[in-house]
């Protein structure tokens, strides 16, 4: 029986449906199938939309569980032709990312990933880091799905190619002197004109060249500047080259070269296991292993790889800063010239779409097969033993090798900091899944205790922060960490007792010899451990945020001056006057036209200014 025949929809409904049917062209397009409160189910393609969406409507004992669920849901659809079946693909890549249907492959973290981007089309381009491709002119390295892989490329490239990372927007703007990056080698500063544009244009050169995979190009040319340098009896600054070579050439090692694929290639790998699946593309460029992205994905109905494969490329390439000649595939795809024809028009040129059966290439798909597996199989094995929650592999071993109560997915860290008695703080940083929370950080000023006690301090501190848990009803984190030995350990644990809080997991880390203090004794791990090395960050970060907050109070009190006092005159604009004269003094003596040069002052803030000094004046030889 025709789903159009059953007792299930109206009369009038099934009667337009009908009618739509028989109005459906015979060409290539997109379908919509939706609900009877017109949400969207589901967004596919055809080669023929008459064909396509009538099969659905037709008695079948064919079709997967999914479809079958599918059509009892369908009360309407609406459809879009299109002049090919590379122009219906693309259609398709819309409107799912636009509906978002509960029928389609979708990603299981569906977020922007971050590109580098270098802005090719100012005097000066500059790489920084963005989350949105644009069409402007600028050239795109990503997506980097793994967020610090991405971090540390920018530190390297950026500091070794001495490119711009800052927002100025040159020649246009002007500065006084060059910035911290100029100080410590990390950029040429063509903001002062301390590089002509044609250098440092090269530089933006050898730049893209490593980003690309061409680091070999770049080492030549280096060598030859290298030597040309030496030639010219210029040797500190030959040999400062030649480290930097070195630098390049020990870098570029740990790229995994390919073997028997010595062009520019990307290798999709997929694997599948129920409802998720995870694909990975290995960029592959100059014959090594230049970048890894992966992408979770889910589909409750467990289709078919086809369809996993499918979203794999529709997630990947529209956002794709470069694309290859020549994409390599796991598993064979139907209309694959329709998708060659969509990736030769995102790439501008031709590329080739393979799914090799045997040989070297064969290989390096299993590769990217291998890799998809393992990212998989941590993703299910963190929801699999903790309930869905992001779970670092360091919490694990954290709680093996401390016997802790629980996976301690969240961990809070104290530590307590002063300057030779004075201005003792505190600072707590809170990690979740082995990765900091800056919105759950805090710090603190100790109130009650004189001069250097961090025995007090920390009480104080602890009784301060569980106290506010305890009236909030809130828990501590799985695992509390101070920075100590066993009498800040004591302390900790009487305030954890005070607030009710007496199960909680507590250890302090000491830093000598770092070892790990427990209530029934030491432990020394191994330095390779990840469970030490994950609170070695922990306490670390607690003493980068304690020392940072130490420091802006200290430059707050060295820092007061009657500069204060004048009304108009915050903190940036103080320290822009003290720059530029050096001195209160100075400040007091001056002519009205000099504060003129001084950067964020204004005629408000000058006539401010000089009214404030002629009152103290008067007031001074008053008394």
């Amino acid at each position: 029986m025709s789903r159009l025949t059953d007792d299930s929809e109206p009369d009038g409904k099934a009667s337009e449906l009908r009618a739509k049917l028989k109005l459906l062209p015979a060409a290539p397009g997109v379908y919509l199938h939706k609900d009877r409160q017109g949400k969207v189910l589901y967004v596919g393609k055809a080669k023929r939309l008459n064909a396509r969406v009538r099969s659905y409507f037709q008695d079948s004992d064919e079709r997967d569980p999914k479809t079958t669920a599918l059509v009892k849901k369908i009360a309407d659809f609406d459809y879009i032709a299109t002049d090919s079946e590379t122009d219906a693909l693309v259609l398709e890549n819309q409107l799912i990312k636009e509906y978002r249907p509960h029928y389609n492959v979708r990603l299981k973290d569906d977020k922007q990933y971050p590109y580098l981007r270098i802005s090719l089309g100012e005097a000066y381009p500059r790489i920084t880091v963005v989350r949105k491709l644009e069409p402007d002119g600028a050239r795109y390295f990503g997506p980097y799905t793994e967020v610090r892989a991405m971090r540390e490329t920018l530190k390297f490239a950026a500091g070794f190619f001495r490119v711009r990372t800052c927002s100025l927007d040159l020649p246009d703007a002007a500065v006084d002197r060059p910035c911290l990056d100029y100080q410590i080698g990390r950029c040429t500063a063509p903001c002062v004109d301390l590089v002509d544009q044609g250098a440092y244009n090269d530089q933006v050169r050898q730049l893209v060249a490593f980003l690309e995979g061409r680091d070999r190009s770049v080492v030549v040319e280096l060598n030859v500047q290298m030597e040309q340098l030496a030639a010219d009896l210029q040797f500190e600054d030959a040999a400062d080259l030649r480290d930097r070579v070195r630098q390049l050439e020990t870098t570029t090692t740990y790229g995994r070269s390919v073997t028997g694929l010595d062009s520019d290639a990307d290798v999709c790998g997929l694997v599948r296991d129920g409802e998720e699946a995870c694909g990975v593309v290995l960029r592959v460029r100059g014959g090594r292993i230049l970048t890894t992205h992966h992408f979770l994905m889910r589909d409750r109905w467990e289709e078919e790889l086809e369809a996993f494969q499918a979203q794999l490329l529709r997630e990947y390439y529209p956002r794709a800063g470069d694309i290859p000649p020549l994409v390599l595939l796991g598993h064979s795809m139907e209309d694959l010239a329709t998708w060659t024809d969509w990736l030769e028009r995102l790439r501008g040129g031709a590329v080739k779409i393979h799914v090799p059966q045997r040989g070297r290439k064969r290989e390096v798909v299993e590769m990217a097969h291998k890799n998809a597996a393992f990212k998989l199989g941590e993703r299910q094995l963190r929801e699999t033993l903790h309930g869905g929650r992001s779970v670092d592999p360091g919490d694990v071993a954290l709680q093996e090798a401390l016997g802790l109560h629980k996976v301690p997915e969240t961990i809070e860290c104290f530590d307590i900091s002063n300057f030779q008695g004075k201005e003792t703080v505190a600072s707590l940083v809170f990690f979740k899944g082995g990765e900091p929370h800056k919105s759950r950080y805090r710090r603190f000023r100790i109130r009650t205790v004189e001069g250097p006690d961090d025995f007090a301090s920390m009480e104080e501190v602890l009784d301060r922060y569980y106290g506010k848990l305890a009236e909030k009803d809130e828990r501590p984190a799985d695992l509390v960490v101070v920075d100590g030995g066993i009498g800040q350990l004591g302390r900790a644990r009487s305030v954890l007792a005070r607030h009710g809080f007496a199960d909680t997991d507590l250890i302090g880390l000491a830093k000598r010899e770092e070892t790990i203090v427990r209530e029934n004794g030491e432990v020394k791990l191994s330095r390779k451990s990840p469970a030490l090395k994950l609170l070695q960050r922990v306490r670390d970060e607690a003493h980068r945020f304690a020392i940072t907050y130490h420091r802006l109070l200290r430059d707050q009190r060295t820092t007061a001056s009657e500069l204060d006092l004048i009304p108009g005159i915050g903190r940036v604009k103080k320290l822009s006057l003290l720059h530029h004269f050096g001195s209160v003094k100075a400040i007091r003596a001056a002519a009205p036209e000099a504060f003129s040069e001084v950067r964020g002052i204004n005629r408000h803030d000058v006539a401010n200014i000089l009214s404030f000094f002629v009152d103290r004046r008067e007031r001074d030889s008053d008394g």
